[in-house]
């Protein structure tokens, strides 16, 4: 559960590539995807090894029990074998995005580059041929999922080498061989726009769906997420990740110091920015794709740190302590707050022995050694392991 906001940066969407222009953020919209994309992926191969092959029966009443004619059931029966092999390969690697989209790749390059081989000995069906590759091409841009650019190249690679054919072949009249040009192009045209479409239409539905739960999640003020993450067992799933590997798992609860003094003294505008610059410091230190930062309260945060062990959580604890405490906030008029804060440290170390069911037994923990902190003056760090009655204290100066 990373901790990072979704900028308009990272939601762009390259027009061109029909792809986030965020990597980071494209490959998670293709890892949401990618049950439904396999799922699809799987049916179109298993269909097209089924009509691949079926359609040698069409080699056989044109050319007849010839030599040739069972060369090419025996190509069409390769592809199907291609096609099935890619079938097993994505069923076993479920997970693999890598694995999909080469599949997809390489039965679809495979497939494109046999079939002109097919349609050479049978100069007399070519009007036929012709509709079974612009069919082929469809299903290059629309069924079988893959990067939108990869497709292209696909479609355009395999009508150049379609239409190679039919110059060589050198069969047809000068405005025959140009029509069929022409509709090759149309064909790429046609699938290029549906292709187009359907990618971007994917991508914005999911960066609007991204922004809505963003805004579900998110605290309006610091950019943190909100204690919703909480009731919705998120954070539950965090320990039970924990708890099946074995890795460690650590929280920090941290409030600032004297609060209302603060509102008090300058008022609640410049208590927002205080509660605004504290929470940009614990998502600046934090690991951004592993960590997540949550306003637990009106100046109380948590952070969730996951493999890491209490003395990782100490040390970081320890820096936001010292680099909070030496910034004072700036609030407007050329006037700065200084503040310190406060933070309590609760951790599972690895392969713990008495993994909590709950993660709120983590929270406790934490909160404990919070107050254990502020009785002791504040403005110190304090963390325990959990279900231990160990402590290590690190008294702030």
């Amino acid at each position: 559960m990373p901790s990072s906001h979704l900028s308009p940066l990272r939601l762009t969407i390259d027009r061109r590539r029909a792809e986030f222009a965020d990597p980071e953020f494209e490959d998670r919209f293709v890892r949401h995807f990618l049950p439904e994309r396999n799922a699809q992926l799987k049916a179109s191969l298993l269909f097209s090894a089924f009509f691949y092959i079926v359609f040698g029966v069409t080699d056989l009443t044109t050319l007849g029990l010839t030599a040739t004619a069972w060369v090419m059931v025996a190509l069409r029966v390769v592809v199907g074998i291609g096609a099935l092999a890619g079938y097993i390969a994505v069923t076993r690697n479920p997970d693999s995005v890598r694995v999909s989209i080469r599949t997809t790749c390489a039965v679809l390059v495979l497939g494109l580059a046999v079939f002109p081989v097919l349609c050479w000995y049978q100069p007399s069906a070519m009007a036929w041929n012709l509709m079974s590759f612009a069919l082929i091409l469809m299903a290059v841009y629309v069924n079988f999922p893959n990067r939108f650019m990869y497709a292209v190249a696909i479609g355009v690679g395999a009508s150049v080498e379609f239409a190679a054919m039919l110059v060589i072949q050198d069969l047809l009249l000068p405005e025959d061989l140009l029509a069929l040009v022409l509709m090759l192009i149309l064909g790429n045209a046609l699938g290029y726009i549906a292709a187009s479409r359907f990618n971007l239409a994917q991508r914005e539905q999911f960066r609007s769906s991204m922004l809505l739960q963003q805004l579900a999640d998110r605290d309006p003020l610091t950019g943190c997420y909100n204690r919703r993450v909480l009731q919705s067992g998120l954070l539950d799933a965090e320990l039970a990740r924990s708890r099946r590997y074995g890795t460690a798992l650590s929280v920090i609860m941290c409030d600032i110091d004297h609060f209302k003094r603060i509102n008090d003294s300058y008022g609640h505008a410049a208590g927002d920015q205080v509660l605004s610059g504290f929470a940009g410091l614990l998502q600046s230190m934090a690991r951004e794709t592993d960590d997540s930062v949550i306003r637990y309260g009106g100046e109380e945060f948590l952070v969730v740190l996951p493999q890491a062990e209490l003395a990782e959580a100490q040390s970081l604890a320890e820096r936001i302590r010292h680099a909070f405490a030496n910034t004072p906030t700036p609030i407007g008029g050329g006037a700065y707050v200084s503040a310190t804060a406060s933070f309590g440290i609760a951790c599972v170390p690895t392969l713990h022995d008495t993994m909590p069911d709950k993660f709120d037994a983590l929270i406790e923990t934490a909160d404990i050694q919070l107050y254990a902190v502020k009785r002791e003056g504040r403005n110190g760090v304090r963390g325990a392991v959990v279900g231990a009655s160990v402590e290590v204290e690190q008294a702030g100066a």
